[in-house]
């Protein structure tokens, strides 16, 4: 157990450490710094399990505290690179009125905030409390580390026709079997260069991204899939793909994320896109499978039916949202999001939200969804039953040629 304490006022300490010493930590395990730049010095080098961090901190040890400081050390331990972040980041203050002030920011990325006080020791129970719990943690992860279960978990969205094409693979596929109270998942199975990959698939109650969420979260709780993935069925971006092609999504967001703002004249919709990438590992096997051009055209031969489009693998932006878009002006609209934009469906950021807020071992999230229209007042169903076809053997191939590797 290391802690570090980034605050000017190192003098307030003292009970503080001496409680620490009362539950058997010694002082040599905590380390105190005067300001920011000091607190930096200490991440880079020496990885802590707690960093107690004063809200007005000074950048240097001899300036002025201001919280632009502790934010601008937060920022960098939260997206930045050549720290040690801490497990777990404790805020402190002795005026809550400044501690108001940055709320949000402290909120989103420490643990929580204690409130320094000279006249009683609450504060400092709060924080022993907070050690305990980090000891005990430390503890139950080295002793019960969570392994994962089965290799690849599958979603689709609806069970006909994307479950049902899934189900046709030659995946050794049982009855379906309950997962838990409300869902139930198909088992199976199948040998690559002499390594059984296990398979667990499903769908979900309702299309959408609240109900894939839902349902993924699940799946990930219960399966601890090493992989987990989404076939199906999409809408393209018409001279970007062709029907059957079939898309793997980097990234996926929600389009419709965001706020509506209104000035004298106009309500306008602010957009705010959370986007969430594939798994690089994931990204480079699929553009090897994109390169084989006899595979996919097999795929598409194989269909045996007058479908007459050739299946390609199209990797790129795919946006999700909560309707169904049956309007071509719309994705026009949602192309300002990102000029890239390939593909559009209801259920992949949902997905990908799952695994990626997933605690550990979190799964490698992708999503391989055929497009079967363009989203315009002329789609029509009769490909959706291709598309369905397509996203399933693509991820066939996929996996039984690149299961091994992306496995293990």
């Amino acid at each position: 157990m290391r802690i570090l304490i980034a605050d000017d006022q190192t003098r307030r300490y003292k009970r503080f450490i001496d409680a620490l010493v009362a539950i058997g930590l010694t002082r040599e395990q905590i380390d105190i710094v005067p300001s920011a730049n000091d607190a930096r010095d200490r991440l880079a080098m020496t990885r802590y399990d707690l960093l107690i961090l004063d809200i007005l901190l000074p950048r240097w040890s001899e300036g002025d505290p201001e919280t632009r400081h502790s934010l601008d050390l937060l920022l960098e331990l939260h997206e930045g690179e050549g720290y040690y972040r801490p497990s777990h980041i404790l805020g402190i203050t002795a005026d809550r009125n400044v501690a108001d002030e940055v709320a949000e920011n402290f909120e989103e990325w420490t643990w929580t905030v204690v409130t320094y006080s000279e006249s009683n020791d609450d504060w400092v129970n709060c924080a022993v409390n907070c050690v305990r719990y980090v000891i005990n943690d430390t503890k139950r992860s080295a002793e019960e580390a969570p392994k994962h279960g089965v290799d690849l978990a599958i979603i689709c969205a609806l069970e006909k026709p994307e479950l049902e094409e899934v189900l046709k693979l030659p995946w050794n596929w049982t009855a379906s079997r309950p997962l838990d109270d409300v869902t139930f998942v198909h088992d199976g199975k199948f040998q690559v260069d002499g390594r059984t990959i296990t398979v667990s698939a499903t769908f979900a109650p309702r299309m959408g991204m609240v109900s894939t969420a839902l349902r993924s979260a699940a799946l990930i709780a219960i399966l601890r899939p090493r992989l987990i993935a989404m076939c199906g069925i999409c809408a393209g971006v018409k001279g970007k793909v062709n029907l059957g092609d079939v898309l793997l999504a980097d990234p996926a967001w929600d389009f419709q994320s965001g706020k509506r703002v209104r000035d004298k004249k106009n309500s306008i919709f602010s957009i705010s896109p959370h986007q969430l990438p594939a798994p690089t590992l994931l990204r480079t096997h699929v553009e090897q499978i994109r390169g084989d051009f006899a595979a996919l055209t097999k795929i598409s031969t194989d269909f045996g039916s007058d479908f007459s489009g050739a299946t390609r693998v199209v990797v790129g932006p795919v946006a999700s949202g909560s309707a169904v878009i049956a309007d071509g002006a719309v994705i026009n609209e949602i192309k300002a999001q990102h000029r890239d934009l390939i593909g559009l469906e209801m259920e992949i950021y949902g997905m990908y939200a799952a695994a990626y807020g997933a605690s550990k071992p979190q799964p490698l999230p992708f999503a391989l969804k055929a497009v079967c229209d363009f989203a315009d007042p002329d789609k029509e169903d009769k490909n959706q039953r291709y598309a369905a076809y397509a996203s399933a053997n693509v991820l066939r191939l996929l996996m039984e040629r690149f299961g091994r590797r992306l496995l293990d």
